[in-house]
């Protein structure tokens, strides 16, 4: 599969290059110069096409009752995109059955190919005639001018939000969930200790942990520190999973991005909108 990096631009410099160098009446100029493509284009090839207030023309080839896609959900899908002469400019490869994956709201996309994702249903296919200002505006490459007019044909495979994600891990772990709190936190007990000191706000406890990602199952960090409980010290769902624990128990948590590192994530370890799995183990409270 071609890399879906070259979709993966900044909204806002797209917008930003479409709009900062020109003067009022040439955005003007070049909508209504896309407009009369995507026109001449949609009656060359005797289409039916809906439109949409950005201008962005559309058909939906394949219908389906599932539901449509929510911020926060990992979009699985096939896409072609390219430009109207035919020449393509990216896609997936269906026939290796390598599908894009995306996390609505966490990755930064041209805001056509956004827009289009928003009018599908999970199992619905679509074509989508973009004008330049939803695609890559005034850019351009070795295969893309500046001012082009885009054809997205795009399907979407499967839609996981974060609540299936994590379902799909702990049935996959086949360990029974002790506890799925009012939050959403899976606790996971692994090894109980009955004599262990119970853990509570105001110790001062050292925590052995790896942490790894629902979505990939790639692990992020590992290590021994140690937190102060009630202390606002580590996220929701750690703090959380660790004052069900006692002294010596070890136990598996896992829990959405609400309980972690919403909706801006961590570094470049931890994207945004991702539940996260933790594996712990109370060394000592004092």
């Amino acid at each position: 599969m071609k890399k879906i990096a070259f979709l993966l631009v900044l909204v806002s410099a797209v917008i930003g290059s479409s709009c900062g160098g020109f003067l009022e009446n040439d955005i003007e100029a070049t909508s209504k110069k896309d407009a009369q493509e995507i026109a001449d284009y949609i009656s060359s090839k005797n289409l039916q096409m809906l439109s949409t207030t950005s201008g962005m023309r559309y058909s939906i080839s394949k219908t389906s009752s599932g539901r449509a896609a929510a911020i926060g959900d990992e979009v699985t899908f096939h896409y072609t995109l390219s430009l109207l002469n035919g020449t393509k400019v990216d896609s997936s490869s269906r026939l290796k059955n390598e599908p894009a994956k995306v996390v609505l709201g966490a990755s930064n996309i041209i805001v056509g190919f956004l827009e289009a994702l928003s009018l599908l249903k999970e199992g619905e296919r679509g074509t989508f005639l973009m004008p330049s200002i939803l695609g890559f505006g005034t850019q351009s490459s070795s295969t893309v001018p500046s001012n082009s007019v885009l054809r997205l044909d795009l399907e979407i495979v499967k839609l996981r939000s974060e609540d299936q994600m994590i379902d799909e891990y702990v049935a996959a772990t086949k360990l029974p969930v002790t506890e799925k709190t009012a939050s959403g936190l899976r606790f996971l007990r692994t090894l109980e200790v009955p004599n262990g000191t119970q853990l509570k706000a105001g110790l001062n406890t050292s925590v052995k942990y790896t942490g790894f990602l629902v979505s990939t199952g790639k692990q992020f960090d590992t290590g021994q520190f140690n937190v102060l409980l009630g202390a606002n010290g580590v996220v929701k769902g750690f703090e959380e999973g660790l004052l069900k624990m006692k002294v010596g128990e070890k136990a598996t948590l896992v829990f959405p991005s609400s309980l972690g590192y919403g909706t801006t994530g961590s570094g470049s370890s931890i994207p945004p909108y991702a539940p996260l799995i933790f594996n712990v183990e109370i060394v000592s409270a004092k």
